[in-house]
């Protein structure tokens, strides 16, 4: 096998090393002044040139003494030309002499071990190369992508995800609504939440609320809060609704009852301009320990509702948003308000 990089290394190292000698005698021509002629001028600048040229193959080479081999840019940068060979110091002579012979042993060395490397290359199969390739340039690409600055972003943002995981875990939240002041940032974090986490449950009922703060034209805005008033009380909701389904095996009013969930009760009645018509119109908001007690009281209403005549299923609703459970009941014959209501909690625009 032979690998194309080191060969073009080696090629133009031995290049280089032929030219660093005949750099040398050229040198060693400007220093006794002997001979100088255009001639002899022109071809030490071509040499120079070629040696510029070759030298960032040399240096790649490198991987000590990397201030030796800058040395032999800066020697043939620094001998312009022979005659100015000629008029330097004594001192700044023996200075390239010494330099010379330094990058001249370093050249030799990296030769050395290029050549090393192409024997270790013809008995290695093209497949074993290009493996080893491969894997040094995904062993650089993972050392680039850790040192960059997205890697930093991910690893920040991770910490500041189990960073909170582990405090709402472990309480925080609680801590923080027992303040005023954090309250209600904790209340607008999880109405956050709930816009990509829609089954996020409520903490409690004061932070479920309905969509609009204003009721449509044709109804008006009853009570609120009123469930310790006589007719509003929690286990009227439940009893209205037992009422209902009394004798199904899915009657979802002793679920409610075992429980005894916290509970708001709203009212809403038709306006007279609408001369709508109907009752007053009463929903109860129950708040169950987790959101699957919930869907377990939603699935058995619907199962419900889907055995029964339309008009009988139609006079009342079940309604469930995460882990709070919402009856209504009564309003206009149309059941306008019903569904309105309805949407609102469970923030529905039509």
């Amino acid at each position: 096998m032979i690998d194309p990089v080191v060969e073009h290394q080696y090629a133009d190292c031995r290049e280089l090393l032929n030219l660093w000698r005949r750099y040398h005698d050229f040198f060693k021509v400007g220093v006794s002044g002997d001979g100088i002629s255009p001639e002899k001028e022109n071809e030490f600048i071509t040499i120079k040139s070629r040696i510029a040229m070759l030298h960032d193959t040399f240096m790649d080479c490198l991987d000590h003494d990397q201030n030796i081999g800058q040395n032999i840019l800066s020697i043939v940068t620094r001998s312009i030309t022979l005659k100015h060979v000629h008029r330097m110091s004594t001192a700044e002579i023996k200075k390239i002499e010494l330099e010379w012979h330094e990058s001249y042993l370093l050249l030799n060395e990296a030769i050395g071990m290029l050549d090393d490397k192409r024997k270790q290359f013809a008995n290695v199969t093209k497949s074993t190369y290009y493996r080893q390739v491969y894997t040094r340039k995904a062993i650089k690409s993972v050392r680039e992508f850790v040192t960059s600055w997205v890697f930093k972003t991910i690893v920040v943002v991770v910490v500041l995800m189990v960073g909170i995981f582990a405090f709402l875990q472990f309480g925080g939240i609680n801590l923080l609504l027992g303040f005023p002041a954090t309250k209600n940032l904790v209340v607008k974090f999880e109405d956050l939440l709930r816009v990509v986490m829609k089954e996020y449950p409520y903490r409690d009922l004061e932070s479920f609320q309905r969509m609009d703060k204003v009721t449509p034209n044709d109804i008006n805005e009853g009570k609120r809060n009123c469930q310790e008033q006589r007719g509003y009380t929690a286990d009227v909701g439940i009893s209205r609704a037992s009422g209902k389904m009394s004798g199904h095996p899915n009657n979802v009013s002793e679920d409610l009852k075992k429980y005894v969930p916290p509970c708001r009760t709203e009212t809403y009645v038709p306006s007279i301009s609408a001369a709508l018509g109907g009752t007053e119109c009463i929903v109860w908001l129950y708040r169950m320990p987790n959101r699957q007690l919930a869907q377990t009281i939603e699935a058995k209403y619907t199962t419900w509702k889907n055995e029964q005549p339309g008009v009988r299923s139609a006079d009342w609703l079940l309604l469930r948003k995460a882990n709070v459970i919402g009856v209504i009941f009564g309003g206009d014959d149309g059941g306008r308000i019903r569904g309105w209501a309805r949407d609102q909690y469970l923030r529905i625009r039509r």
